[in-house]
């Protein structure tokens, strides 16, 4: 019998149209999709045929076709929250019977968005979830927190688990375009079945997956070009010049012999833009295809993105593929195969943006026919200060400046610098994983999964000759890493319904292994710099004269081992309870000290689906839950238990004989008494669902409390140690998370929804083993105070009240006293100097007038979406914001910040006959340092319009001509508008430095060099064919 044709209609209930509602044909792969007016075509064999018709947010409709060759399908709308799966630890629920704190995120808005890391474009997406852009750089990594920091010394990342597999950097390469889904587990009682990995949080990311339908290509491409947000407002050298002619007229100190002879040079050069492209381009383009039959469905994308750094030599270019399988092997058995190859490479500059902005205009980037003539250096060659010293000049009114020196440096200048020392990072990847699931009898499943990880990092840096000063050595330092993960995961589950009652369980056990292997090679002594290979060097060098190791080979495993299990109960979809615990066995922590019990409990109480509110049409949900669980961490360094042997040198006999050997060289003293560090952690919450599911509230209350806080404390001299690793401490975080969900208007050819996160976390330290306080230091000796019952981190220092304004106003502080008895050793202020105040009243200054003053901690950070549909235009807007978040400028340190800068100059003191705004010193060698007092303890506050994307959808009947099934064309923006305090003198409110001491999570919340934020704008195309 030939094939019927049927067309037909499909609307809502009230008669409009719904575009791109699945039809299929029951028990086939055959389908189509409905058009913009609803309509749709399809042949079914017979009148027996049955279509099933599917669409989000509708209840599914199953229609028998009959003898009916028109049809007009009408679909109901439903609460489409509350039977949204949501991808838990080890399985996936039901959104309306979750008991634990779980946030989901998917928009497909963030695929359209030109970021290189999807981390980057989470960012006011999700509450309680913090991330911070510390860096402009291309390719650089945020910091993310979830729910605040929860230790002193271990690791404070969350667990990223794609697909099932903790992957330990996956959201560096992971393109966007592939993820269907991001779940968080905020609370210990959905991250506990993790155990261990979970005391930070975990970030669960589904990857797209096949359909049953004929092959379906999907390409997306976009490009654009990025710009600096915002300068630093730097004088130039006339300017400068020019202002202190002035303020000597005023009783300033006025221009020194150095500084007037600026003029005979004038100005050259706009540093900022020298150390900044012109037009940054990032590109990205991906194609991926997906289908397949009933028994086997597939999903194959391929991805490269080419992102440029606003900065000179910044770049980082990502390739990765990703192959998808869901094959169904039998009645009963499924097999899922992933794999994930990847290439990521990574150009850093050489110097970062403060050593730009505080090289004076004058100085040319090279030598021009004026520079060349006082100097006597050849035209074009790079132009350094010391080439300018001791030297004659002849200002424009004829006065010759005799033996001066306009800057006095030894340093080459940062273009040159820049040039000549090279810094390259690749990354290549692979990740697998197969998943076999066994349906052995009615509600009982196995279910295996087996991958692997492997990761090899290769860095190079290779440093020109005189590349930073005259009779600088050239040299290479190059070091790999090769990284592996292999992974098994075994899980029994079971479901099963009696009656009202609905129960679930799962048992498992797991067994995770790490391989690493590091070695890193000093060269020294190039001939040429032509040939910069590790095999041309002429010397080797083992440790730098700091004492750091550079030529080396090492090798270390770790292995945990992990049983777990989850029991889920519910009566009549009314009453809900989950217990759940885990046993981690980890190789990082002494024989006596390696198992650790991480249990949960949630309940809750869905009140929605009791009688006297069931009857409520306008109420979809509402849901009170509560959850007490335990997690755990043992992210520290390996062998911290025990004392480490490695190679070293003996000296024998008389003669000094040198002999290699092994011994204990680690500053590090091993304890074999550590053992877990815990979090024990309370939630409660309210989920809310009314009109439809067009207004959703999710309302979360949290006390977290970590004890036993893996901490590297310091070891007394005489054990011959710096430190050692202890459990000594206990931090809490407590906060509150709000997520609002709304669907404002909802018309035929008009929709308008908000999504609205707020989350404010306290932290608070309240035992740091017996001491009352803990002091660290940054680069510039500022202090860094863990106290206990304060944050766990503030600045520690000096506060200050305006400047001195005169002698005479010293002397009366000083009440008769000498002034190197008063104030600190070398710190003796005079007028216009910073005003430190005497905190304890003593009638001095010293160290015990130091008090807090801010702490890195934010009081609330804050996301907000708003989505449009008209008539086939679509625009979504992202404002995004943190309050209450101190940050230290480390650039107020320089001597360059403090004269050229505009934000430290305006209003300045000048003379006692004018002082300013009595608030603003001016530059002076004399008196307390910046860098320890509040005046750079800045508040970095800031609302920002973080996205926006404005794009239009084509309509499918145009298409047809044309062979394509959909278009869309996009234009997006980034980092369109920042609003921060106006007494915030940087550029870049969520710039930190990261490495080096502030590498430790006790310091942090310094800015020194930041490169500005990076506005964005960018043109995209998606077809599908």
């Amino acid at each position: 019998m030939a094939d019927v044709s049927v067309s037909g209609r499909i609307t809502d209930t009230e008669g409009e149209p719904l575009l791109g509602v699945s039809i299929l044909l029951k028990g086939t792969g055959t389908g189509t999709l409905s058009d913009a007016a609803g309509e749709f075509m399809l042949s079914v064999p017979d009148a027996k045929s049955v279509l099933v018709c599917s669409y989000v947010g509708y209840q599914t409709e199953e229609i028998s076709v009959g003898y009916q060759t028109n049809i007009h399908i009408r679909l109901k709308e439903v609460a489409q929250d509350l039977d949204e799966v949501v991808v838990v630890g080890y399985g996936v629920q039901k959104k309306s019977h979750l008991t634990g704190s779980v946030s989901k995120f998917s928009d497909e808005e963030v695929s359209n968005m030109a970021y290189s890391r999807i981390d980057q474009a989470l960012q006011g997406k999700i509450a309680g979830v913090q991330i911070t852009n510390t860096s402009s750089e291309a390719g650089s990594a945020p910091q993310i927190r979830v729910r605040g920091m929860g230790s002193l010394s271990a690791n404070n990342s969350p667990l990223v688990v794609i697909d099932g597999y903790p992957t330990e950097d996956g959201l560096s390469y992971l393109d966007m375009n592939d993820v269907e889904s991001i779940e968080v587990l905020k609370d210990a009682a959905s991250a506990a079945i993790y155990g261990s990995r979970g005391a930070n949080g975990v970030i669960l990311i589904t990857t797209k997956s096949g359909s049953v339908s004929k092959p379906k290509y999907t390409m997306k491409a976009y490009t654009g070009f990025k710009q600096a947000y915002s300068l630093h407002d730097i004088m130039s050298s006339t300017e400068y010049v020019s202002i202190l002619n002035r303020e000597l007229e005023l009783g300033g100190a006025g221009p020194n012999n150095n500084e007037k002879a600026w003029l005979a040079i004038g100005d050259n050069t706009d540093w900022q833009r020298e150390g900044l492209r012109k037009a940054a381009n990032i590109t990205s383009a991906q194609l991926a295809v997906s289908g397949g039959k009933k028994d086997l469905k597939y999903y194959v994308s391929g991805n490269y993105t080419r992102d440029e750094g606003i900065m000179v030599h910044s770049q980082y270019n990502k390739f990765n593929l990703r192959t998808k399988l869901d094959a169904q092997l039998g009645e009963r058995v499924k097999l899922n195969v992933n794999l994930s190859p990847s290439f990521t490479q990574r150009e850093s500059p050489a110097t970062n943006f403060i050593d730009y902005y505080r090289t004076p205009s004058w100085l040319p980037v090279r030598h021009t026919e004026l520079t060349a003539k006082i100097t006597g250096q050849p035209v074009g060659s790079w132009a350094h200060g010391r080439h300018f010293n001791n030297l004659d000049y002849e200002l424009p009114d004829g006065t010759v400046i005799e033996n001066a020196s306009p800057w006095n440096t030894a340093n080459n200048n940062p273009a040159s610098i820049m040039e000549n020392e090279s810094r390259n990072t690749r990354d290549l990847r692979m990740t697998g994983n197969a998943v076999l699931t066994i349906d052995i009898c009615k509600g009982l499943t196995f279910r295996t999964s087996n991958g692997f990880y492997v990761q090899y990092r290769d860095y190079r840096l290779y440093h020109n000759r005189n590349a930073k000063a005259d009779g600088d050595p050239n040299y290479a330092l190059y070091t790999n890493r090769l990284a592996m993960n292999i992974l098994t995961e075994n899980t029994l589950n079971y479901t099963a319904s009696w009656g009202k009652h609905g129960f679930g369980a799962m048992a498992g056990f797991t067994c995770d292994y790490n391989i690493y292997h590091y070695a890193g090679i000093k060269g020294t002594g190039f001939p040429t710099d032509m040939v910069p290979t590790i095999n041309a060097a002429t010397d080797i060098t083992r440790y730098d004269a700091d004492g750091t190791l550079r030529t080396y080979t090492t090798a270390e495993d770790d292995l945990m081992l992990s049983v777990l299990g989850r029991v889920n109960y519910d009566y009549d979809g009314r009453y809900l309870a989950s217990v759940a615990v885990r046993a981690d066995g980890s190789s990082k922590f002494g024989p006596e000290k390696q198992w650790g019990v991480f249990p949960s409990v949630s309940i809750g109480w869905r009140m929605s689906e009791e009688a006297w509110l069931k009857e409520q049409d306008w109420l979809n949900q509402l849901k009170i839950r509560g959850s007490w669980g335990i997690s755990g961490n043992n992210d520290i360094e390996n062998y911290a238990a025990y004392d480490k042997i490695s190679s070293a040198n003996y000296t024998f006999g008389t003669n000094g004989t040198v002999s290699s050997g092994l011994a204990n060289t680690s500053t590090t003293l091993g304890n074999k008494s550590i053992s877990w560090e815990q979090t024990n952690e309370y939630d409660a919450g309210l989920d809310f669902s009314a009109v439809k599911s067009r207004i959703n509230l999710t309302l979360d209350w949290y006390y977290s409390l970590t004890r036993a806080l893996l901490f590297k404390q310091s070891a007394m001299g005489v054990t011959g140690y710096s430190n050692y690793w202890n459990n000594i401490g206990r931090v809490r975080n407590t906060g509150v998370e709000i997520e609002i969900n709304t669907y404002n208007i909802k018309r035929k050819n008009f929709t308008w929804q908000t999504s609205l996160n707020l989350a404010h976390n306290d932290n608070r330290l309240l035992e740091l083993g017996g001491e009352e306080r803990m002091l660290s230091y940054g680069e510039r000796q500022e202090v860094y105070a863990a106290i206990v019952g304060a944050p766990s981190i503030q600045y520690y220092g000096y506060k200050t009240d305006g400047v001195w304004t005169t002698q005479q106003e010293i002397d009366d502080f000083c009440n008769g006293n000498s002034a190197s008895d008063v104030f600190l050793v070398g710190k003796t202020p005079v007028p216009g100097t910073l005003k430190v105040v005497d905190t304890n009243g003593d009638g001095k200054i010293d160290a015990y007038d130091r008090t807090a003053l801010g702490s890195p901690f934010p009081i609330l950070n804050w996301g907000m979406t708003n989505t449009f549909l008209f008539y086939g235009v679509d625009i979504s807007v992202v404002f995004q914001g943190v309050a209450g978040v101190k940050v230290i400028d480390g650039d107020g340190y320089y001597n360059e910040t403090k004269k050229y800068n505009r934000a430290y100059t305006t209003n300045r003191f000048i003379s006692e006959e004018y002082p300013g705004d009595g608030k603003t010193p001016t530059y002076s060698a004399y008196g307390i340092g910046w860098e320890l007092t509040d005046y750079v303890v800045q508040d970095a506050s800031y609302a920002a319009i973080k996205d926006l994307t404005i794009g239009y959808t084509f309509n499918k009947k145009q298409l047809r001509k044309i062979h394509l099934q959909s278009l869309h064309l996009y234009v997006t923006g980034q980092n369109l508008l920042y609003i921060w305090n106006k007494a915030y003198r940087g550029i870049n409110p969520e710039a930190r430095s990261t490495n080096g001491v502030y590498s430790s999570p006790l310091i942090a919340g310094y800015q020194r060099g930041g490169f500005p934020i990076q506005r964005t704008f960018s043109f995209g195309i998606e077809l599908n064919f």
